[in-house]
């Protein structure tokens, strides 16, 4: 196998987490006064900083949107983390990855307490060498450091890792590490959007996946 080392994403690539982060954006901005009627627009934003959506979407201040992501994270941590389901073929795939000798890891903008209780909600975590995620601050740690220190912890060869993630996030996270990439037209981000960062590979479910890790 070509590459030993599997980078993943979490949310829209592990998980559809999309109702539990949506009702917690819906219940901050009830709590505030304020109100989304474009979903699709919200879902956009699914896999971005958290903060850049109340700035771009609603022109809130830092301070403003501090007070708004509190009041997301208050909502997403009792309720809407638990508003989530594995995508179809996700858990077997990563059972059957690990148990042919690949290695495993996540790289996720989600605060990395969000990602544990995530994984270990549906028994995922102890598949994964390490989990890297971002702290409690609004702006959330750039993916493409957050794939930096999975490389660079782990000791990882460059040349035997990808990533494998929903969002240009991912996708030039790898480009500017320097490793390949698999984008995932099944979560958050448009087919357009992903096409256009030219990955290395698009997989439109698990199965996808899987035929371009055992193809290569």
């Amino acid at each position: 196998m070509k590459y030993k080392n599997i980078l993943f994403d979490l949310d829209g690539t592990i998980t559809d987490s999309s109702p539990g982060i949506i009702n917690s954006y819906l219940h901050s901005l009830n709590k505030i006064g304020l109100a989304e009627d474009d979903i699709d627009k919200l879902k956009s934003y699914i896999g971005s900083p958290l903060r850049a959506y109340y700035t771009e979407r609603h022109n809130l201040s830092t301070a403003e949107s501090d007070t708004a992501v509190k009041h997301f994270r208050e909502h997403y941590s009792k309720i809407g983390i638990f508003e989530n389901a594995v995508y179809p073929g996700m858990a077997e795939l990563i059972d059957k990855l690990q148990e042919n000798g690949f290695r495993l890891y996540i790289a996720t903008s989600k605060p990395l307490e969000f990602a544990v209780t995530v994984l270990n909600h549906f028994k995922l975590k102890e598949y994964f060498n390490s989990i890297h995620g971002s702290d409690m601050s609004a702006d959330n740690k750039p993916k493409d450091k957050l794939i930096a220190d999975a490389i660079l912890m782990n000791g990882l060869s460059k040349n035997e890792s990808i990533m494998i993630g929903d969002r240009y996030h991912d996708i030039n996270g790898a480009k500017t590490n320097g490793i390949a990439s698999i984008a995932v037209t099944y979560g958050y981000g448009s087919i357009n959007e992903l096409s256009e960062l030219q990955p290395d590979h698009i997989a439109s479910s698990a199965g996808d996946i899987e035929k371009v890790l055992y193809e290569l």
